[in-house]
């Protein structure tokens, strides 16, 4: 008897045909996928037809029972190979439709199978949110990204693995970046999304959301780099103007392991002194902001609260490096951690009031 097992732990019998006086039953099938053409899987992603889905290349699929099309993914040395699927709901014909990636060639990312209870039968492998699944992805890409008729959770890491908990959802209208916004005061270094003559550019980039909407990686244009991150790390916003918020944001370079420190933009009623242009941050472990962002230093004494989704933290109010141009008193407080008479300056000897390299 030849033992066959795929990944979440279902195993599959086949009786080899020598073998006599002992019969095994073939499992029931849960139903069959066939590709389908009809179904539109080309929805704009973010809002933006510069970052749409169609570019993704989704491809639809009507499965019938419970089946889904990325359910046999396969894994070569710890490494996930498959299909990322979002469910679109029932058909007319009683089959449910699916947008997924191509199969060829498949991408790094694998549904687990035993979060989908319908198949596996087992509540306690499903995640914590009804109609998500769970993907874990090899890899800086989150699922989302590959699919983006796909919202996810924050990931969580399990040994070279990601693993999300991810659900089929419209994105809501996404972002504006504004080019130029966000400079720096030349004399107290506030970071301002708007600033007077003279302010000096701050390194940080601008976007204006609608209202209860972060930045995303997704919403740069197809023709500007995209971050690894999803999310980028944001100051504290001004208070809506109308119905729309204004973010000063950079993308963070990788969180080395053991970081457990995020952004967290609504500190500011927990600690007043964050004012809109300062950082919040969110820990969880011994680390600080400090160890996990090169741009960013912290002088005032972190306190216990809670992070932007309610749940206990230690929290932080830092500030983005000074530009040079801007006034210092220590050399830390600067991008290029050279004060030179009272200005952040790229290198030492040059006049006060240096501007930027």
């Amino acid at each position: 008897m030849n033992r066959f097992t795929t990944r979440g732990g279902f195993t599959l019998l086949a009786a080899a045909a020598a073998l006599t006086g002992c019969a095994v039953e073939a499992p029931a099938s849960h139903g069959e996928c066939t590709v389908d053409t009809a179904l539109t899987c080309d929805t704009i992603l973010a809002g933006n037809p510069d970052a749409g889905a169609g570019a993704a290349g989704l491809v639809g699929y009507s499965c019938t029972g419970v089946a889904r099309p990325d359910e046999n993914a396969k894994y070569v040395a710890g490494i996930p190979y498959g299909m990322i699927c979002a469910l679109q709901g029932p058909n007319a014909d009683g089959t449910t439709g699916y947008c997924c990636t191509p199969p060829d060639p498949p991408v790094t990312c694998a549904l687990d199978i035993t979060s989908v209870t319908a198949i596996s039968n087992d509540p306690s492998r499903a995640c914590p949110t009804a109609d998500n699944y769970k993907f874990e992805c090899y890899g800086a890409d989150r699922p989302e990204a590959l699919n983006p008729a796909l919202t996810c959770g924050n990931g969580i890491r399990d040994g070279q693995l990601v693993q999300y908990c991810c659900a089929a959802a419209g994105r809501p209208m996404g972002c504006t970046e504004a080019k130029g916004a966000c400079p720096a005061d030349r004399a107290t270094g506030l970071i301002m999304y708007s600033g007077p003559p003279g302010a000096v550019q701050s390194g940080l980039t601008g976007w204006s959301c609608p209202a209860d909407t972060a930045p995303r990686g997704e919403d740069f244009g197809m023709s500007e780099s995209r971050a690894d991150y999803y999310y980028f790390t944001c100051a504290v916003p001004a208070p809506p103007v109308g119905q729309f918020s204004n973010f000063c944001c950079f993308t963070p370079a990788p969180v080395l392991p053991g970081g457990s420190c995020v952004t967290a933009t609504k500190v500011q009623g927990q600690i007043p002194k964050c004012t809109p242009g300062r950082f919040g941050f969110a820990c969880y472990g011994r680390d600080t902001p400090e160890d996990d962002f090169t741009q960013i230093y912290c002088e005032d004494a972190p306190i216990d609260g809670y992070d932007d989704q309610g749940k206990q933290a230690k929290l932080f109010c830092c500030d983005y490096r000074k530009p040079n141009g801007v006034a210092c008193d220590r050399g830390d407080i600067c991008q290029s951690h050279n004060c030179t008479e009272g200005y952040c300056c790229a290198a030492a000897g040059r006049p006060m009031g240096c501007t930027e390299a």
